[in-house]
């Protein structure tokens, strides 16, 4: 059974559809009822109409608003599109719409040359308030499926692998493998289209144990070999580097504030920020690389230029970019719920996005070097710690340094009290233990930390990325804007009270 609930005209085109027969229907009619008396699903719509003419009309317009929101799937051609597709629209009556690029893909579309759906931006709104498997796509989406089965991932995640199969097949409508195969299929076409990367090196980095399975794979879903896809694109640049690739975002994207607020922060030992770019050094798994993302505001993208150590972390290190830059976030929703509080409405800048560290390990350690200092200083510390610990990379730059780097310092360099300098300590110890467990942990564990406190772990959910409504009540630099602007109640701005945060540090 394949629940992927496609749009098209009639319900005789639904039955057209070669995988749509009529208890697929009858879920369908189901799940419109569902949806009708709540937005569970996370959609736009809660009728057949509305979503009908939200698409057409978003489609026909190339709106590029909704770039990765839903997909365009053509019945004559059997291909299916971003809604941004620079080729002529077709029909109406030969369209099916679907919400996710797997569900399209596992109905029997191929994707498009041209607009190459495999470079649009996730959005999660078609998954619904699932967390856990939220969760479970953005870690396959970072490579975790590569190297593990399904029994050791779900028990990373603190479920049972039937749970975490029931789950897929509900909300997707098939088997978390079949996703994790197709994100790997997706990587390796945007690598053959962008990249000058032998085929061998993109096999790898898109998580395929060997070049025949890869092969094998890519010609059975794609109807055409690796090899046959590169020579159907004419605009690779031989002078590239080895590996480039466009990243988009659904606008608006305030660039502008983003490059200010990274500018404040800035280490140069370990990365740039100019006018129009971002670039840093990272680790990540047991790989280590650069990467410079410049702006293309016109083409509601960045360029993303990366060298990497070990082409198998690359499809975890392209996730890690892009929750660097907040590429994914849905902004127009997050800014319409934030608005709904008539206070905060006045201080909302159109496009905020919320910035990452690299990793949460990096956002902790920055956290308790900024304990009770100003921004200016705890950079200042951060500065030394890297420049005392952090190893050298061939680009003449530093890494951020590693848990065990930190944990076995002396950190007599550090000119601040002994008892934050033990926390560091005992934070980087707490983390490596962790990181050796292959089971998921809480974040919340790091308050029996001597020296961590609410404040702290409420600035590393923020800066992590991995929580979008972390809130830092205690900050100071909270406690005064809220106070400027006569702001009592915060509760109102959840799920997204990250963003709010840093609305309100941008009005000061």
């Amino acid at each position: 059974m394949k629940p992927n609930y496609p749009y098209s005209n009639s319900v005789f085109d639904l039955v057209d559809a070669q995988w749509f027969h009529f208890s697929t229907i009858i879920q369908f009619r189901i799940w419109l009822v569902l949806l009708a008396k709540s937005d569970s699903m996370g959609c736009i719509f809660t009728t057949v109409a509305r979503p009908m003419q939200t698409y057409q009309k978003a489609r026909l317009a190339r709106d590029s608003r909704y770039d990765g929101k839903f997909f365009v799937a053509v019945k004559t051609t059997k291909i299916y599109c971003r809604p941004i597709c620079p080729a002529s629209p077709p029909k109406e009556e030969n369209v099916v719409y679907y919400q996710s690029a797997v569900q399209a893909q596992d109905a029997g579309f191929r994707p498009c040359l041209r607009c190459r759906p495999e470079s649009a931006p996730f959005s999660a709104a078609w998954l619904g308030n699932e967390a856990i498997l939220t969760k479970a796509i953005q870690r396959i989406q970072s490579g975790a499926l590569n190297q593990q089965t399904v029994e050791q991932f779900s028990e990373s995640l603190g479920i049972s692998d039937r749970y975490l199969r029931k789950i897929f097949q509900q909300h997707l409508g098939m088997s978390p493998q079949h996703y994790a195969n197709h994100h790997r299929l997706m990587l390796a076409k945007q690598l053959l289209q962008q990249t000058q990367l032998a085929v061998t090196d993109i096999a790898l980095s898109a998580g395929f144990n060997s070049v025949r399975r890869f092969n094998d794979s890519f010609k059975s879903t794609m109807k055409l070999s690796p090899s046959e896809l590169r020579k159907k694109t004419q605009n690779i640049d031989k002078t590239m580097v080895d590996i480039k690739l466009r990243l988009f975002y659904r606008p608006p994207y305030n660039w502008a504030q983003i490059q200010e607020f990274l500018q404040l922060r800035e280490l140069p030992l370990i990365e740039k920020v100019s006018s129009n770019s971002y670039s840093r050094t990272f680790s990540i798994n047991q790989s280590s690389g650069w990467f410079k993302a410049t702006h293309q505001p016109k083409k509601h993208s960045f360029d993303v230029e990366i060298s990497i150590s070990d082409y198998a972390d690359l499809m975890a290190a392209v996730a890690q970019i892009k929750k660097v830059l907040d590429l994914d976030s849905d902004i127009e929703t997050i800014e319409k719920h934030l608005a709904q509080d008539k206070k905060l409405k006045p201080v909302l800048t159109k496009g905020l996005r919320l910035p990452a560290c690299w990793n949460t390990f990096e956002a902790g350690i920055k956290a308790i070097l900024g304990q009770q200092v100003s921004v200016k200083a705890a950079y200042g510390h951060t500065h030394k710690l890297i420049e005392e610990l952090g190893s050298d990379t061939a680009q003449g730059l530093k890494l951020f340094p590693t848990p065990q780097q930190i944990a076995d310092a002396d950190l007599s360099f550090l000119r601040m009290p002994g008892r934050r300098k033990q926390t560091l300590k005992d934070f980087a110890a707490w983390f490596q233990q962790k990181e050796h467990k292959e089971q998921d942990f809480e974040l919340s564990d790091i308050l029996s930390i001597n020296g961590i406190g609410p404040w702290s772990y409420e600035y590393i959910k923020l800066r992590s990325g991995e929580d979008p409504d972390a809130f830092p009540e205690k900050d100071l630099g909270v406690i005064k804007a809220l106070e400027a602007h006569q702001i009592t109640d915060t509760s109102k701005w959840s799920p997204w009270r990250s963003y709010a945060t840093l609305h309100l540090w941008n009005s000061l």
